[in-house]
């Protein structure tokens, strides 16, 4: 599949070409490729503000849809023709490093503007891979435990604690499995889920090096059982399809575990839905396991407009830009973005929870096989172990084997 993966990027890029039309003001044009989705008139309102403050500058946005995004960014690094600006920070950051600048010295020379302290500790980790800054942040998703207050509330259950453990989200899931309602939910298709079980139980997905899968270990297929017995054993979760289909939306799930931020804009608009947050409970091993993931924007390496960009980026993650974000439901990523809203009654409620989870957020692995070893190699195993049957250490073992075969075939695999 890589070896294909390879071949068709290399034939697109043949025929593909990044035109850069002189801009008749003779403005700086910074070309932002961006993938299209609902913040569109957010992104072009706050384009239109850095524009109006930098006359000098413009944002030209080649809009792509986001399921081509990332084959499209491909098609142009390969042809060398990248774009300025392109979306990074998260997953694709491995792959994507030997094409962006290092934007450590200017970062350097702008430092009270930047004002890195104002990020989060766990967000100042993940920007700075290695030690260097790649690129700055817009927001970040962190892994969270969402409730239902409201079916709480019906069957006289605390809520959850910032305390609990697996047994105690177990114990109040199987409690609130009633009435056509599930206790909570079973992420499928990601690793959003079952790779937060796995580190909760004390596993990870790789070796410290990145050149070994280790989701064969006890503890890594502790995590996995967990995962499957929320659905078998201890049946709090709908079976893979038989859920509602709006999720957490929908007000018939209790909890959801490991739930994406970038959701609250969407419960904010169903006024039945009462809920909260509390961050993740522990595992076995006393991790919470949950990720922290980055949407930021990096600068071609290649870039004939290095300086202007770079006023762009400080823009888009400046207090200013921050703010709007929050407004249309982001979590601030600046603290002080964050003190400022700290007393607002919008949901969630329970704000703290957001510093509890941050505490302990681990990134991606930061590796360019992440994506294809977790979604191509280990996901088709997850899944058997959940629609067929299959014994978690089976699958976790067969996972294991494809994925280190892959490594050992790229070169990357330990020797």
């Amino acid at each position: 599949m890589r070896g294909f993966w390879v071949a068709a990027v290399a034939i697109l890029a043949a025929g593909c070409k990044l035109e850069r039309p002189v801009d008749p003001l003779g403005r700086h044009t910074v070309v932002w490729l961006y993938p299209t989705d609902v913040n569109r008139p957010m992104i072009e309102d706050l384009v239109r503000r850095f524009e109006q403050e930098n006359k000098d500058v413009h944002i030209d946005i080649r809009a792509v849809p986001g399921s081509q995004y990332q084959t499209k960014l491909k098609t142009l690094v390969a042809a060398g023709e990248p774009p300025d600006v392109f979306i990074c920070g998260d997953v694709f950051f491995a792959y994507l490093k030997p094409f962006l600048s290092d934007l450590s010295d200017l970062a350097k020379r702008d430092a009270k503007e930047v004002d890195l302290g104002d990020f989060y500790p766990a967000v100042q980790r993940a920007m700075q891979p290695g030690g260097h800054i790649y690129f700055l942040p817009q927001w970040f998703n962190v892994s969270l435990l969402y409730y239902n207050r409201r079916l709480f509330d019906a069957a006289h259950e605390p809520y959850p604690r910032a305390d609990w453990t697996w047994d105690d989200y177990a114990g109040a899931a199987k409690r609130l499995t009633r009435n056509g309602t599930w206790g909570s939910n079973v992420t499928t298709g990601w690793w959003g889920e079952w790779l937060t079980l796995v580190h909760g139980a004390g596993g990870d997905l790789f070796d410290p090096a990145m050149s070994r899968c280790t989701l064969d270990t006890p503890e890594a297929i502790r995590g996995l059982t967990f995962y499957r017995d929320t659905i078998g054993k201890l049946k709090f979760a709908p079976p893979p399809g038989e859920g509602p289909s709006t999720g957490f939306a929908s007000d018939k799930l209790a909890m959801d575990y490991g739930g994406h931020v970038g959701l609250w804009s969407t419960y904010r608009q169903i006024p039945s839905l009462d809920w909260d947050i509390e961050a993740l409970p522990k595992g076995p091993s006393g991790r919470r396991g949950g990720e922290i993931s980055l949407t930021a924007l990096g600068i071609s390496k290649d870039s004939p407009e290095r300086e202007a960009a770079w006023r762009f980026l400080k823009f888009m993650s400046s207090k200013e830009s921050i703010r709007v974000h929050v407004d249309h439901g982001y979590l601030a990523i600046r603290r002080s973005v964050a003190q400022e809203t700290a007393g607002a009654r919008n949901r969630p409620l329970n704000r703290a929870a957001v510093d509890r989870a941050l505490e302990s957020a681990e990134p991606t692995p930061s590796t360019p096989d992440f994506v294809e070893i977790a979604l191509d190699l280990v996901q088709p195993e997850i899944d058997r172990m959940l629609t067929e049957g299959i014994p978690p250490a089976d699958a976790a073992r067969s996972a294991t084997r494809a994925a280190n075969a892959f490594l050992h075939a790229t070169g990357r695999g330990a020797r």
